[in-house]
């Protein structure tokens, strides 16, 4: 007979503020906020209940008679529909106010968290693939974005849920209820890479969390990415930094498939890895290695950081598309080649250069 191990809620929530009030018109949602009026109209993303608008929330879902590594696995679809007049993009999806459904009982249930396994895709785009633990980190669940939210639009967003195949029985019996909250912002809102000095997140995986700022150093400016790894401690590690330029749009939606078809003018690959502590810039168009200066691309050996020079892109871009992959591993017969099944990557993102 098989044993169900644990029923999760996920209670859906959507929670939106202003920022610079009186001299920034930017809606965003990092606070709770009802009735945002603005002349240039409000931001309200809600959902449809029961065939009805609602504004700040969406329906809530519930995934019962779990197990591990259970096929087939739970889906659930909720709808996130533009309620407002202004449109939008959705950027972050995040967990947070586990509750505990059984207080009487011996264990804390929102361990659940750890051996919970979440796939979210909303239209049609995956956004997020991992542990539901992940996104109640604090730099966790951003993805993507996706522009172009309309009043009126709607978007399905698709939920699947399983559990880690390694859960043990301790995770029988258990019951938990999270919130889900779908973060969406005004288009003109400025965006990563701006302004200077400013350390932005850029996202995590199960593995490691990365910031990136645009930073002026030995007169020269760079842009730099510094990796934050889970657990920290390994005997290699592996660093990717892959770089297009295509429209350098921000506003142009970042899809993995336009990434790997259309043309582009530079597609560079920088990988760095801790047995030879050597960086390797590769031309990705023509498959040969680019052979840059000295301090063009730096390591930070201490900070888990590489810095690129902001003068090797074209004086008139402002911005690059850039995705950040890496993995750690031990292999003592081959240490500088991990197995690529383990590299993880963060979404496609648009970096400003602030110029």
């Amino acid at each position: 007979m098989k044993k169900r191990f644990a029923i999760l809620v996920l209670a859906f929530a959507i929670v939106f503020a202003m920022a610079g009030v009186g001299t920034m018109a930017w809606f965003t949602s990092q606070a709770t906020s009802t009735g945002n009026t603005f002349q240039t109209g409000t931001l309200t993303l809600g959902g449809v209940i029961d065939g009805e608008d609602v504004a700040n929330k969406f329906a809530t879902v519930t995934f019962d008679n779990m197990e591990p590594g259970e096929p087939p696995e739970k889906i659930q679809t909720t709808v996130l529909k533009n309620v407002g007049s202004l449109p939008f993009y959705l950027y972050r999806i995040t967990a947070s106010d586990l509750v505990d459904n059984n207080p009487d009982n011996e264990k804390d249930d929102t361990i659940l968290d750890e051996v919970l396994m979440i796939d979210i895709t909303i239209g049609g785009e995956h956004v997020y693939s991992g542990k539901l633990s992940q996104l109640v980190e604090e730099n966790g669940g951003y993805f993507d974005p996706i522009y172009g939210i309309e009043p009126n639009d709607t978007q399905d967003m698709v939920i699947t849920a399983y559990m880690d195949t390694n859960a043990g029985n301790q995770y029988q019996g258990l019951s938990m209820t999270c919130d889900l909250t779908v973060h969406a912002t005004q288009s003109e809102t400025p965006i990563q890479g701006e302004p200077d000095e400013t350390w932005h997140n850029m996202g995590s995986t199960s593995n490691f969390r990365v910031q990136g700022r645009n930073h002026q150093a030995f007169f020269r400016d760079y842009v730099q990415f510094d990796w934050d790894w889970n657990p920290d401690d390994s005997d290699f590690e592996y660093y990717e930094v892959m770089i297009k330029h295509e429209t350098g749009d921000p506003n142009v939606e970042i899809t993995e498939e336009r990434w790997q078809t259309e043309e582009t003018f530079i597609w560079w690959k920088i990988t760095r890895n801790h047995y030879d502590e050597s960086i390797v810039v590769h031309d990705m168009i023509t498959g040969e290695t680019i052979d840059l200066d000295t301090y063009d691309v730096l390591w930070n050996v201490e900070k888990d950081r590489i810095s690129i020079n902001r003068n090797v892109f074209p004086s008139d871009w402002k911005g690059i598309e850039v995705k950040l992959s890496g993995t750690q591993y031990k292999d003592s017969n081959n240490p500088s080649l991990p197995d690529k099944s383990t590299i993880q990557s963060l979404p496609i993102q648009y970096w400003s250069f602030d110029e």
